[in-house]
């Protein structure tokens, strides 16, 4: 091992099949980019263009001169001296980028569907603050990969000999016997139930899309049928009720099956394996991948659950490290379709227990108001002065409006809460999916509570918990014991500096 190690302290090339997979991914993107021109020409042309065949050759040697010098041009390396890892890439305009290993967050290992044929791996290195990947290797074997990863992420160093002995090997060995499978069976259960809303729009938004982009391509090809929105919307009136209801019903349920072959290629045989310090996630049909969670960096602990999830007994979880938020979902760490005994594992893999609240704060019925006021009185004035008529015309639609804002309104106020312990502090919200986001009081950053002039008679306030991993908000509490949970909060903080 020592001598596979110490090869990574001199500059290094990815594995030669790199060449074949940056020719595929140049092809993919002028493909993507030129398919319009293609399909315009397929039914445009009757006879072959030798012209069209000398360019197609052009592209295709130029996309693999581009490969070569890509390939050649990329060098990755280990510093150790300055204990950087360091990355030499670029054809024309070069470039070198440096990472510290101490500000090393992710590495990612994974095998897309392309690199099985040839029995190689990506890796994927992320830093704290970055919404994107800081740095990606195409092509490396899956040794290379391992060992690599291993380095990057050991946090007590290593001596510059690189010295492991066999009884460290041997440790880590049995430490990952330990691990969780999450079954095809969960994982079925959690696609089904999951993300529907979303994947309904996101299906209506493609259908649009693809609709527009078919109405202009047969404009420019000058076909004798034209589509246009008033002749699809007339035609869609003209059927009735029933038949649109059973429109939109086919589409949902085309948006669940959708929704849940993507849930099961994408997380297909989760597996989770653990050890003394981390735990990784390996997963994937066609893509596998293989992400490592360092426990001692995870700052919130975020646990989904619908009602009909919550029927069968899963759940999805999330696992936010430093630097990382839920805003960008493809950065975050997460488990889908777990079980409740799977949950309470994991959970205690990180914390050595699963938090018990002995207190809870729930926000004022004057909570109720304000969103009244906000998603329903506000909207219906400012619709009412752009057009009084058409609300007129249609008071119906504004009955169901508010009608359903205020249901939404009371679930999402019966949902929030926050429940917190000597160690802990937990916030519940959600209306659908309800989330509930645990992180440990040691791990804060600061906490900022506040209060509004007219809240003052009323007693009440907000508090905002900020983690390295971003901030938490919960309003319409009772001010004075956000003071003493703020106390104890900034004593915390400050004991846990000091220690």
């Amino acid at each position: 091992m020592e001598d596979r190690l110490s090869s990574f302290f001199k500059p290094q090339r990815q594995s030669k099949i790199g060449i074949f997979l940056l020719f595929i991914y140049y092809l993919v993107q002028v493909v993507k980019g030129l398919w319009v021109f293609v399909f315009v020409y397929i039914f445009k042309k009757e006879t072959f263009n030798i012209y069209l065949l000398l360019t197609i050759i052009g592209v295709f040697i130029f996309l693999l001169i581009s490969a070569v010098l890509q390939y050649f041009n990329f060098t990755y390396y280990i510093d150790q001296e300055n204990d950087e890892f360091i990355i030499h890439e670029g054809i024309i305009n070069k470039s070198v980028t440096k990472i510290k290993r101490d500000n090393i967050q992710e590495v990612n290992i994974s095998q897309p569907f392309v690199h099985r044929f040839f029995n190689i791996y990506k890796l994927d290195i992320d830093t704290p603050g970055s919404s994107e990947k800081e740095v990606k290797i195409s092509a490396l074997t899956k040794q290379n990969a391992t060992d690599l990863k291993n380095y990057l992420l050991t946090e007590k160093g290593i001596d510059k000999n690189f010295k492991v002995s066999d009884e460290t090997l041997q440790n880590e060995e049995i430490a990952e016997v330990r691990s969780i499978q999450i079954s095809t069976f969960s994982i079925l259960k959690y696609g089904i139930t999951a993300n529907y809303v979303q994947s309904f729009f996101a299906l209506v938004s493609l259908l649009i899309y693809a609709f527009s982009e078919l109405s202009n391509l047969l404009k420019k090809v000058e076909f004798k049928t034209q589509l246009d929105y008033d002749t699809i919307e007339s035609r869609v009136l003209a059927f009735s009720i029933p038949v649109i209801l059973t429109i939109v019903f086919v589409v949902i349920i085309a948006a669940i099956l959708i929704n849940t072959i993507r849930t099961l290629i994408k997380f297909f045989n989760f597996k989770i394996t653990e050890n003394n310090q981390s735990f990784s996630f390996e997963y994937g049909l066609f893509n596998t991948r293989n992400s490592i969670v360092n426990k001692s960096k995870v700052q919130v602990i975020t646990e989904t659950q619908n009602w009909i999830q919550k029927k069968m007994k899963i759940s999805y979880v999330k696992f936010l490290q430093i630097g990382k938020n839920e805003e960008h979902e493809k950065n975050v760490a997460a488990v889908p379709g777990i079980n409740n005994q799977e949950k309470a594992k994991l959970i205690s893999t990180i914390w050595n227990k699963n938090p018990v609240f002995e207190n809870v704060l729930k926000p004022n019925f004057r909570l109720i108001i304000v969103n009244t006021f906000q998603w329903i009185f506000v909207p219906l004035l400012l619709f009412f002065a752009i057009d009084k008529d058409l609300l007129l015309n249609y008071w119906f639609v504004a009955i169901w409006y508010v009608l359903v804002a205020e249901f939404f309104i009371l679930v999402s106020f019966r949902n929030l809460k926050l429940f917190y312990n000597e160690k802990f502090i937990r916030l519940k919200s959600g209306i659908w999916d309800v989330d509930n986001r645990t992180f440990e009081v040691e791990k804060l950053q600061t906490v900022k509570i506040s209060q509004y002039f007219w809240q003052r008679k009323t007693n009440l306030g907000s508090i905002t918990f900020y983690t390295s991993a971003g901030r938490f908000k919960i309003v319409a509490l009772n001010f004075l014991k956000l003071k003493k949970l703020l106390n104890y909060c900034v004593y915390k903080i400050e004991n846990s500096k000091n220690n």
